[in-house]
C-alpha cells in the first residue's frame, strides 16, 4: 500500500515518459530550468514512472536521460539551503513508497543516457541503472566531501561495485570532477557515444527485440542480489548521521561556499585517531 503522495508527483514538468520505439520507453528528468537538479518531488515522480513501466508488459527496456543536455547535477541547492537552515531533510521523503535503490529492483534493463553534469544523487541513480552510455564531454563528481556531507545514496557501495576500492577512494575523498573518458576507463560507464541518447535507444530496442524479458529479469536479479543488502545497509547507516551533519557549521559552509563560488573554510577534524597495534 502506498504511503502517500508528494506534491507535484504527477506533474509532467518534473518527469516525462516517452514511448518512441517499440518495446522501449524513455524517462526524462525534466527540470531544465534547474538543470534537472534532484528534489523530493522529482524522486517521487521518477520512481512512480519506473513502477508504471515495470508493470507495463509492452515495455521491455527503459532509457533514462535528462532534459536540456544535462543528466542531473545532484540535489537542488535550494533544497540543500533549506536543509542547512532547518537541520533536517524534507519530511515528504517519508511519503515515497519505494526505497532509494528502487531502480535496481525493476525487472527490466534500465540504460542511463548521460550528457552534461552527473553528480551526487544524480551519479548514484545513474550507477543504479544497469548500463550507462555517456558523452565524452560528460562531467561527473561525487561532490559530497566538498559540501561536508557523508557518502550519501549508497555511493560507497555503488562506486566499489562499479570501479573497485581504489576508484571509490579517489572519487569520494577528492570529490573532484572527472570526465566521460575517465568514467569509461574505470568502468563507471558502459561506453561512450557522441549522441548517448540515440545510442541508448538503439541498444534498448535491440534488447527489446532479441532478448527474452524473463531471461533479462533473472539476470538482473542475479547481478543485483549480492549487492542489495550492502547497498541498503550503506544508505541506512549514512542516513542515521544526517540529523547531526545537516545542522553542522561545516555543512552550512559547504553550501555557502558553493553558492558563493569560493573555496570553503571548514573546521578541523576532531576526535582521537583509532589506536593501532603499534600504539
Amino acid at each position: 500500500m502506498a504511503k502517500g503522495r508528494v506534491n507535484s508527483v504527477g506533474d509532467e514538468s518534473v518527469v516525462v515518459v516517452r514511448r518512441d520505439r517499440p518495446g522501449t520507453a524513455t524517462v526524462v528528468l525534466n527540470r531544465p530550468h534547474r538543470h534537472n537538479a534532484w528534489t523530493v518531488p522529482l524522486q517521487a515522480a521518477y520512481f512512480e514512472a519506473l513502477q508504471t513501466l515495470a508493470d507495463d508488459a509492452a515495455v521491455r527496456a527503459i532509457v533514462v536521460t535528462g532534459a536540456g543536455g544535462t543528466f542531473c547535477p545532484g540535489a537542488d541547492t535550494e533544497a540543500l539551503q533549506t536543509y542547512s537552515d532547518t537541520g533536517a531533510t524534507n519530511p515528504d521523503m517519508e511519503l515515497i513508497e519505494q526505497p532509494e535503490w528502487f531502480s535496481t529492483t525493476v525487472p527490466k534493463p534500465i540504460i542511463a543516457a548521460i550528457e552534461g553534469m552527473c553528480a551526487g544523487v544524480g551519479l548514484a541513480q545513474a550507477l543504479m541503472c544497469d548500463l550507462r552510455i555517456a558523452a565524452p564531454s560528460a562531467r561527473f563528481t561525487t561532490a559530497f566531501a566538498r559540501r561536508a556531507l557523508p557518502p550519501m545514496h549508497g555511493m560507497t557501495t555503488l562506486l566499489v561495485r562499479a570501479g573497485g576500492d581504489a576508484v571509490a577512494n579517489e572519487l569520494l575523498l577528492t570529490a573532484r570532477t572527472f570526465t566521460g573518458d575517465e568514467a569509461a576507463r574505470w568502468g563507471l560507464v558502459t561506453e561512450l557515444a557522441e549522441d548517448p541518447l540515440t545510442r541508448a535507444l538503439d541498444l534498448a530496442m535491440e534488447m527489446a527485440t532479441w532478448c527474452a524479458p524473463s531471461s533479462m529479469a533473472a539476470m538482473k536479479q542475479r547481478l543485483n542480489d549480492p549487492w542489495t543488502s550492502r547497498l541498503r545497509d550503506d544508505i541506512a547507516s549514512v542516513d542515521a548521521t544526517l540529523p547531526t551533519v545537516l545542522g553542522s557549521a561545516d555543512f552550512a559552509e559547504g553550501i555557502a561556499s558553493f553558492l558563493e563560488r569560493r573555496p570553503p573554510t571548514f573546521g578541523p577534524t576532531t576526535g582521537s585517531p583509532v589506536p593501532t597495534e603499534e600504539t
